[in-house]
C-alpha cells in the first residue's frame, strides 16, 4: 500500500492580506513593491503555473529567494506579481545525479547545516547565512572556504530552470555540465551570470568537478574539524592616518603575496572592517581552516605569521580574541543573518575586486571619508574580503564568473532607519567610491589595480553615465568578456526579455543580431521612393479634419489595436500603468484598458482625442484621455510603469527627438518601459511615409537618453489595401509609373490590408 504524498496548494498573499507587508520588501527597506499578489510556491509545477498566469494577464514577474538583493530588482512597482520561493527549502542527496539538490529557496544556513549534519560536507558559500541560495549561487557567490575551494558555483553540476520560450510557452529545463548536454550554456549562465536574468531557478545540484567516489560524503568538500578564529581590533584613536595606511597596505600586500592557487595560506581568510569613526573602530576577523580529521594542523602558525604581516611597522597594539570552535559552530562567528531589519533596514553598497595595493592617493582617500566631521554613519562600512587561492585556478571563460586573478574583494556600504537620511547617506557612499575610484572614471576598471564589480553585490550607479564617467558600460564591469555570451544564452532563453530589472542581461542588440547588416533577401537601404518630399514636421489636426492635403484614408486608423502591440502585452511586456503617447483613435489604449492596466493616452490632435474618447466609452473601458504636446508632457511627471509610442516618433522633427525621449524619461517611474514601433529605413516598404529610421540611429538616439535592451522587426498594420497604396503612391510620386506589383515588401495581411515592417525599440528608463 502506498500513501500519495500530499503537496498543498501555493501560498497566494494579496494586498488585503495581513502579511502582505512582509512580503512586499527584502532586505533592504530602502524599496517597497506594490505587487498584485506574492504567490509562494512548493513545487516546480507550482512556479511554471504561477508564471503563465501571470503571463497570461499581462503582469510583469520577479522572483524572490532569499530577498537580500540590494537594489530595487524586485521590490519595483512595476513588478505585479511576485514569485516567493522561500517555501522550496528542501536539501537532499539525489542519487541519480549523484549530487546533492538544492531548492532555491534554501537559504546557506540551512545548506550548510544540512549537508554538514548529514554528510559532512560543505560549500564555499557566505557569511551571511539569511542569502538565499536562488540568486548566491547564479551570481558567483563565495566565502571564507572559497580560497581553498573556489567559488559556490564552482560546485555546480546542473541546474532546474522554468522560462519562457519565443513563443509565449512556459518551459522547464534542466541544463548541465556535461559537455554533450544541449543546455549546457544555461548552466554555465548560472554560475555567475546573476539572478532574474534568464528564467525561475527551482534547484540546484552540487557536485564538485572532477573524479569523486561514489558515496555522498566524497562528491563535495569535507568541513573542516575545527575553525581557528581571531577577532582583531585597531580603535581609530591609536590609529593616526599614518598607521591607518601602514594598516591597509600590509593587509593588501599580504594578500597579493598569498593568494595564488597553491599558497599554503589557502585556508586563510580574513576580511578587514573599517567602519566610520562616528560608529566604530577597524576590526578584522580571521579564520584558519583545520584539516577534516585535524585540528593540529599547523593553522595556529599560519595565524601568527599572517597577524605579524599586517601589524608589521603599524606603530600600535590591537585588541586581539583568538579561539578554536567547532566547523559548524565556527561558521556563525563571521555570520550575519537578516541584518536588514535589525541593524540597518535601508542601505547602498559598492563593490570592486582588487588586483594589487591601493595607491597612497586612494588610501588616504578612504582616511578623509571615514574620518568626515560632517557626517554620522554608525554602520558605515568598508569590507575587504580575503580572495583569490582556488578561485583563481580557473580561466575566465570556464564559468560566468570573469573575475579570475583578484586578491579581495571590496564592499562599501552605508545602512540607516530613518527615511529622512536616505540622501545624506547614499551620498557619502557615492562620494567616498567616485573618489577612491577618480583615476578610472569614478568605477572599479580593469586595470593593474582593480578588476571590475560583483553583481551579487549590485549597484545601478554604474550604468548612469553620470557617476560612471569611465566611458566603460556596466555590464563590461561586472561580466567582463563573457557578457555577449550572456546575453546569448538570454536570446535562447528569454527571447521575450520576460525576466528582465535595472541590470539584468540585456537582449543581444540589433548590430549583434545583424539587423544593421544586409539582409540577405532584401536591399540594404529602401531606394525605391525619395524622401525630399517628406515635411518635416506634420500637422495631425488637418489630417483628421480631412484638408485637402491629408491622404483619402488614415494609414493608421485599423479599427483595432496593432498586432505588433498585442504581441508585447501577450509577452509580460506591459504592465503597470501605461501612457500611449501619439494614441491617435485610441484603439491601443482601449485594448490595454481592457486587459487592466490603466491608461493614460495623449495626443496633440483634439480631433483624434474626441473620437478615441467616444470609442473607448463605446467599448466600455476607461481610459483617461488629454490633448498634449509629446514633447513637453506637462503635468505628467513620474507617472508611469510602462509608456507606448505605436508610430509617434518618426512622425517627429529631428530637433523635437531628444526633447520627446526626456520628456517621456520625466513622465516614467524608476524601472519603466519603453516602447517604440517606428517605420525601418533598412528594409522594404511599400509605400512612401513619415521619415524612417535605421536600428543604428534608434538605438544611438534613444540610447542617449534611455537605457536600449533590443531592437527588433515587427510588422506594423495598416488600413490600406493595395489599390489604396497604389493610388496614394501615385498622388505623391505623379512622374513614376505605380502599380501594386511594382511596389517593393508589398505584404497583405488577414484582412487584405498593406503591412509595414517596423523597428519594434524596448528602453527602460536611465535613472
Amino acid at each position: 500500500m502506498t500513501v500519495e504524498s500530499f503537496v498543498p496548494d501555493p501560498v497566494v498573499v494579496l494586498p488585503t492580506d495581513r502579511r502582505y507587508a512582509e512580503f512586499v520588501r527584502g532586505d533592504n527597506y530602502r524599496f517597497t513593491g506594490e505587487p498584485d499578489r506574492v504567490v509562494l510556491v512548493r513545487t516546480t509545477e507550482q512556479v511554471a503555473d504561477a508564471l503563465g498566469a501571470a503571463l497570461a494577464e499581462g503582469k510583469r514577474v520577479a522572483v524572490r529567494s532569499g530577498g537580500h538583493c540590494g537594489e530595487a530588482f524586485v521590490s519595483d512597482p512595476a513588478v505585479k506579481v511576485v514569485i516567493d520561493m522561500s517555501l522550496m527549502s528542501g536539501v537532499s542527496y539525489d542519487p541519480e545525479r549523484c549530487a546533492f539538490a538544492v531548492e532555491a529557496g534554501a537559504n546557506v544556513g540551512q545548506v550548510y547545516k544540512e549537508l554538514y549534519r548529514n554528510w559532512g560536507v560543505t560549500v564555499p558559500a557566505g557569511v551571511c547565512t539569511a542569502v538565499g541560495m536562488g540568486g548566491h549561487v547564479s551570481g558567483g557567490g563565495y566565502g571564507p572556504l572559497s580560497r581553498l575551494h573556489g567559488l559556490v558555483a564552482d560546485h555546480l553540476y546542473a541546474v532546474e530552470v522554468v522560462h519562457v520560450d519565443a513563443g509565449g510557452r512556459v518551459r522547464t529545463v534542466v541544463a548541465t555540465r556535461e559537455e554533450d548536454d544541449p543546455h549546457r550554456e544555461l548552466w554555465w549562465a548560472h554560475t555567475g551570470g546573476g539572478g532574474g536574468n534568464f528564467g525561475i531557478v527551482t534547484r540546484f545540484w552540487l557536485r564538485s568537478p572532477g573524479d569523486v567516489g561514489p558515496a555522498p560524503e566524497q562528491l563535495l568538500p569535507q568541513a573542516p574539524s575545527s575553525l581557528l578564529t581571531a577577532m582583531v581590533a585597531w580603535s581609530w584613536e591609536s590609529c593616526d592616518q599614518a598607521a591607518f595606511t601602514r594598516i591597509m597596505r600590509n593587509f593588501m600586500a599580504w594578500h597579493v603575496a598569498n593568494s595564488a592557487p597553491d599558497s599554503r595560506f589557502a585556508r586563510l581568510f580574513a576580511s578587514l572592517w573599517v567602519r566610520h569613526r562616528s560608529g566604530g573602530d577597524l576590526t578584522m576577523y580571521v579564520q584558519v581552516a583545520d584539516g577534516p580529521d585535524d585540528p593540529e594542523s599547523g593553522a595556529d602558525a599560519l595565524l601568527d605569521e599572517f597577524l605579524a604581516a599586517v601589524e608589521e611597522g603599524t606603530g600600535v597594539s590591537p585588541f586581539v580574541f583568538r579561539h578554536r570552535l567547532p566547523w559548524l559552530t565556527g561558521v556563525r562567528y563571521m555570520g550575519q543573518g537578516d541584518s536588514g531589519p535589525v541593524l540597518g533596514a535601508r542601505n547602498k553598497a559598492k563593490a570592486a575586486y582588487l588586483r594589487g595595493v591601493h595607491s597612497d592617493e586612494q588610501i588616504a582617500a578612504l582616511y578623509r571619508w571615514f574620518n568626515k566631521e560632517d557626517y554620522f554613519g554608525r554602520e558605515s562600512l568598508m569590507m575587504l574580503n580575503g580572495y583569490g587561492g582556488a578561485i583563481n585556478a580557473l580561466a575566465p571563460g570556464d564559468t560566468a564568473s570573469a573575475q579570475r586573478d583578484c586578491v579581495i574583494k571590496a564592499s562599501y556600504s552605508a545602512a540607516w532607519h530613518d527615511p529622512a537620511e536616505d540622501e545624506g547617506h547614499i551620498a557619502w557612499v557615492r562620494g567616498l567610491y567616485r573618489e577612491l575610484f577618480a583615476a578610472t572614471g569614478g568605477a572599479p576598471v580593469s586595470g593593474e589595480l582593480a578588476d571590475g564589480s560583483y553583481i551579487n553585490y549590485p549597484d545601478v550607479d554604474l550604468t548612469d553615465p553620470a557617476e560612471n564617467t569611465s566611458g566603460v558600460p556596466w555590464h563590461e564591469l561586472y561580466y567582463k568578456d563573457n557578457y555577449p555570451a550572456l546575453q546569448r544564452v538570454k536570446a535562447a532563453y528569454d527571447p521575450r526579455d520576460v525576466f528582465h530589472h535595472a541590470m539584468s542581461v540585456r537582449l543581444p542588440a540589433a548590430d549583434d543580431a545583424g539587423a544593421d547588416r544586409p539582409h540577405p533577401q532584401i536591399p540594404e537601404k529602401n531606394v525605391s521612393f525619395a524622401s525630399d518630399h517628406i515635411p518635416d514636421r506634420y500637422d495631425f489636426e488637418s489630417m483628421y479634419r480631412g484638408d485637402q492635403d491629408a491622404p483619402p484614408v488614415q494609414p493608421w486608423d485599423i479599427g483595432r489595436p496593432q498586432p505588433a502591440l498585442v504581441d508585447a502585452h501577450k509577452a509580460g511586456l506591459i504592465t503597470g500603468a501605461v501612457l500611449d503617447v501619439g494614441c491617435g483613435l485610441g484603439d491601443n489604449a482601449a485594448f490595454l484598458a481592457s486587459q487592466g492596466h490603466r491608461v493614460t493616452a495623449v495626443d496633440v490632435s483634439q480631433i483624434a482625442v474626441r473620437e478615441a474618447s467616444a470609442r473607448a466609452a463605446a467599448k466600455g473601458v476607461e481610459v483617461e484621455f488629454a490633448v498634449t504636446d509629446a514633447t513637453r508632457l506637462t503635468g505628467f511627471d513620474d507617472r508611469f510603469d510602462t509608456i507606448v509610442d505605436s508610430a509617434c516618433y518618426h512622425s517627429l522633427a529631428e530637433d523635437d527627438r531628444v526633447r520627446y525621449l526626456e520628456a517621456l524619461r520625466r513622465a516614467a517611474r524608476p524601472g519603466a518601459r519603453l516602447h517604440i514601433f517606428s517605420f525601418a529605413e533598412e528594409l522594404p516598404a511599400p509605400f512612401p511615409g513619415p521619415h524612417r529610421h535605421s536600428a543604428r540611429s534608434l538605438r544611438e538616439v534613444v540610447g542617449g537618453v534611455w537605457d536600449v535592451v533590443t531592437v527588433e522587426e515587427a510588422t506594423y498594420a495598416s488600413s490600406l489595401g493595395a489599390a489604396d497604396v497604389v493610388e496614394m503612391t501615385r498622388a505623391e510620386y505623379p512622374d513614376r509609373e505605380v502599380d501594386a506589383d511594382s511596389l517593393p515588401g508589398l505584404e497583405l495581411d488577414e484582412f487584405g490590408k498593406a503591412t509595414m515592417p517596423v523597428w519594434h525599440v524596448v528602453a527602460v528608463r536611465r535613472d
